[in-house]
C-alpha cells in the first residue's frame, strides 16, 4: 500500500531546527508563496487520490474544486507519464480559489491549481525546481515562480537582506511571501508579508519543566479521598500500601493537571495521615 506524505509544516528561518545555520554554505531556491488551499495528487494503484494538507482523503468539497480545474487532467497524465518511468510521485499545489484565503492575492475570475513541489516516494525526497519547472512547462501545468537561487555564506550579511527584499517584491506583486528551499539537505522555511516577528524560543526552555505551585492541602486531600473510594470500591485495604499508593499517586497526578498544581513531593505521608483520619 502507498503511503501518502503529508507536506511539511513551514518554519521561518529563525525558527528552523538550527535557528538557520544548516543552511550556510548551501544553495537556495526563493520561490513566491500562493494564497490558497494545499492541495495534492498522488497514485494509488491505478487511482489517482486528491488530499489535503492535513488529510490523505481531502474533503468532498475540496475534491469536487479540484477535479474541476483545467490542471486536474494535466496533473493525472504527469503522475501517469512519470509512473511508467518508474517515479512514484506526489506533486502538491495550491488550489487558487476566487477569492484568496488572505485576500491578499486580488480576486480571480477562474479557480487554479499551480504546482509548488514535487515529492518521489521511493526516494523519499523533493525534487529539484527545475524539475518541477521542466514538468509543469511539458504537460502545460503552472508552477511557483522561481525569484532567485542562491548562495548562503551568512545569516545575517547575506540571508537576512535577501528575504527583506523579497518581502518587498511580494508586496508589490500580491504575493503572500516566499518559501525557501535547500534541496540539498531537505530544508524548507517560508517567511510571509503579514507574520510578526516573533523570536524563536530556546530549546533549553521548552525542555524545562514548568514551575507551578505546590499544591494545596484542600486539593490533596480530595485527591486522597477519589483514591480511598476507589481502592475500597475494589475490594482492597486501605492499609495495604503496595495497593492503595499506586492509585493515590494516579489521583494526586489527576488533580494536579486539572488545577495546574505540581506533585506533593510527600504524598505518602499525607496518605498515612489520612489513613488515620480514617
Amino acid at each position: 500500500m502507498v503511503e501518502w506524505v503529508k507536506y511539511p509544516e513551514l518554519e521561518t528561518v529563525h525558527r528552523l531546527r538550527n535557528e538557520g545555520r544548516e543552511l550556510i554554505g548551501k544553495v537556495v531556491y526563493v520561490t513566491e508563496k500562493r494564497d490558497g488551499e494545499n492541495v495534492s495528487l498522488w497514485l494509488d494503484g491505478a487511482e489517482v487520490k486528491i488530499s489535503s494538507h492535513n488529510q490523505q482523503n481531502a474533503g468532498e468539497d475540496i475534491v469536487s474544486r479540484m477535479t474541476k480545474v483545467l490542471e486536474y487532467p494535466r496533473v493525472c497524465n504527469l503522475l501517469d507519464s512519470e509512473f511508467g518511468y518508474h517515479k512514484h510521485l506526489i506533486a502538491y499545489g495550491e488550489l487558487l480559489k476566487t477569492v484568496s484565503p488572505t485576500r491578499i492575492e486580488p480576486r480571480r475570475k477562474h479557480i487554479h491549481w499551480v504546482m509548488f513541489d514535487l515529492y518521489d516516494i521511493d526516494e523519499k525526497k523533493f525534487l529539484p525546481y527545475e524539475y518541477v519547472y521542466q514538468l509543469g512547462y511539458h504537460f502545460k501545468i503552472p508552477v511557483v515562480k522561481c525569484l532567485d537561487k542562491v548562495f548562503i555564506n551568512s545569516l545575517e550579511d547575506n540571508l537576512s537582506q535577501y528575504i527583506v527584499s523579497y518581502l518587498k517584491w511580494c508586496k508589490k506583486h500580491k504575493r503572500e511571501g516566499i518559501v525557501g528551499k535547500c534541496y540539498d539537505n531537505q530544508t524548507f522555511f517560508k517567511e510571509k508579508i503579514d507574520a510578526p516577528k516573533l523570536p524563536r524560543i530556546s530549546r533549553t526552555d521548552l525542555n524545562q519543566k514548568p514551575n507551578l505551585p505546590t499544591m494545596d492541602t484542600h486539593t490533596i486531600q480530595r485527591g486522597l479521598q477519589h483514591a480511598y473510594e476507589e481502592v475500597t470500591k475494589n475490594g482492597f485495604d486501605w492499609k495495604d500500601k503496595s495497593k492503595a499508593m499506586p492509585i493515590v499517586v494516579k489521583h494526586a497526578q489527576l488533580e494536579a493537571a486539572e488545577h495546574n498544581f505540581s506533585m506533593p513531593k510527600n504524598i505518602y505521608q499525607f496518605y498515612l495521615g489520612f489513613k488515620e483520619e480514617s
